[in-house]
C-alpha cells in the first residue's frame, strides 16, 4: 500500500508535536507512538 502523508504540527502545553496523518478519512482511527530515538517513519509498514 502507497500511502499519502499529511505532516502537521500541533502545539500543546507549551510544546510543538509533529504529527504525521496516512489512510482513508472513513476508516478506523489508530494511535501510533513512538520513542527516543525513532521518528514516525518507523511505523510506516504499520
Amino acid at each position: 500500500m502507497t500511502a499519502n502523508y499529511e505532516h502537521h504540527t500541533i502545539k500543546t502545553n507549551g510544546i510543538n508535536l509533529h504529527i504525521v496523518q496516512a489512510g482513508p478519512q472513513d476508516g478506523p482511527l489508530v494511535i501510533l507512538l513512538h520513542g527516543f530515538p525513532e521518528f514516525w517513519y518507523g511505523w510506516r509498514h504499520q
